[in-house]
């Protein structure tokens, strides 16, 4: 019984480490996806979601399917978030990352800044976030039948059209992997 219990305590600490997916930073193959596009329907996607058009329906582009149920309903539910996760990247605690994911900035001055509280909403408000994105990247791996290797390539693809459409003194990782400010 006391095994179990130690077993237990192991797996729970061990689920609260931070491990990166390896498959996240592969570099991104580009020979896998309809690159033109990807960019047009990634780039019409962002800008839906910035101008919060629960609304918007984005067409397929030269024979890229985007336009699934999923997919679609992910990017509205994107755009109903939008001023709420806008309001916190304008605090500087929050960056866009390469991996084409929204993350919290966690420093000491966040940790002043902000309640226990507060931190759970933002916490709740990027996983929710990341998890509509995570529908939009395989969503449109299916879709379109891409391979595996294709997923690199699209989360890059929506990192660079969000990355442009950022508000002046938001912060999105640079190529080296520091917080850099639009």
């Amino acid at each position: 019984m006391r095994t179990l219990a130690i077993v237990c305590c192991a797996l729970l600490l061990a689920g609260c480490v931070s491990i990166s997916n390896p498959f996240v930073r592969m570099k991104p193959d580009y020979a896998a996806v309809p690159e033109e596009a990807l960019r047009t329907a990634a780039r019409a996607m962002e800008v839906a979601v910035q101008e919060g058009r629960r609304d918007a329906t984005i067409a397929d582009q030269d024979g890229l399917v985007v336009n699934t149920p999923e997919i679609m309903q992910a990017m509205r539910t994107r755009a109903a978030r939008y001023e709420l996760l806008a309001a916190f990247m304008n605090t500087g605690h929050a960056w866009e990352q390469r991996s084409g994911l929204v993350s919290i900035l966690r420093t000491k001055d966040y940790k002043k800044a902000t309640t226990r509280q507060q931190r759970d909403r933002h916490a709740l408000s990027v996983m929710s976030e990341n998890t509509d994105r995570w529908i939009i990247y395989e969503g449109l791996l299916e879709a379109n039948n891409l391979p595996p290797r294709a997923l690199s390539a699209v989360q890059a693809i929506f990192f660079e059209a969000r990355r442009d459409v950022l508000r002046t003194g938001w912060k999105y990782e640079d190529e080296h992997g520091n917080p850099a400010t639009k």
